[in-house]
């Protein structure tokens, strides 16, 4: 369960509702080794306050308890705002038909039979932590191919990437401290016109997003300095320098 999603960026909080000592021992130990923080209690009457206090990731919750029994804990859950949303497995002796219907009409998310093992509840707390989690947002941000290990095809975002260079016949990408062998020409990569990239010499390409400085290091030299880990210094052609300082919003 290493790589069991924790939602509130810290360890998963486990709520486990039990009259059984020994299987709240055996249960308790096994979840606080997979690194869960877990709050046992053994009566369902002081499990909604436990809930609001405690702000499980997750309830394991007994159905078979002297007093309030599940059914009942389950119902209270449902019905309050702040917990109405926490994902709830039911455990119980009772594994008809029947009562699991019951305990999915009224909002459990899943149903463990005892006896049960204990990676099989592993899984499937796993498998419900998995699906309470909200999608994680796809990166469509535009990106360059580039020759990574093993001479596989990888993919760097045009957002990380500070400078390209054209070296006889080899394109090279510039991240803060990598230098990358590109598929693409700079000739191909320049076609493609890039948002805030611009062609400064026949030899580089800039994100001018990550300048650093600029200005003439001689009567006859204009370079760009970028705030790369080596703040990497790119010639600039004499034709270019008045565009070059109007893209970077400088006086000529």
């Amino acid at each position: 369960m290493s790589t069991r999603p924790e939602p509130h960026g810290t360890l998963t909080r486990v709520l486990l509702v039990e009259d059984d000592l020994a299987l709240v021992r055996g249960l308790k130990e096994a979840l606080e080794s997979d690194g869960c923080v877990v709050r046992a209690i053994n009566r369902g009457s002081q499990a909604l306050q436990t809930a609001l206090d405690f702000a499980p990731d997750l309830v394991l919750l007994d159905v078979m308890m002297p007093g309030m029994d599940g059914w009942e804990v389950l119902a209270l859950l449902r019905a309050n705002a702040s917990t109405g949303s926490v994902p709830v497995i039911m455990l119980t002796a009772a594994g008809s038909e029947a009562s699991k219907v019951k305990g999915f009409k009224l909002g459990a998310d899943d149903y463990v039979t005892k006896p049960f093992a204990v990676q099989e509840l592993r899984c499937r707390i796993d498998a419900i932590l998995r699906r309470a989690q909200p999608a994680a947002p796809q990166d469509n941000s535009p990106s360059i191919p580039v020759i990574g290990s093993g001479s596989k095809l990888e993919l760097v975002r045009l957002r990380d990437v500070y400078y390209i260079e054209g070296i006889r016949n080899f394109t090279y990408v510039h991240t803060y401290d990598a230098r990358l062998l590109c598929r693409l020409t700079l000739g191909a990569l320049d076609e493609k016109d890039y948002e805030g990239f611009m062609r400064v010499h026949r030899s580089f390409v800039v994100n001018l997003e990550h300048v650093k400085g600029c200005g003439w290091s001689s009567r006859s030299a204009y370079k760009i300095r970028l705030s790369d880990r080596d703040e990497a210094e790119v010639p600039v052609s004499r034709p270019l320098v008045s565009e070059v300082q109007k893209r970077l919003g400088l006086k000529a």
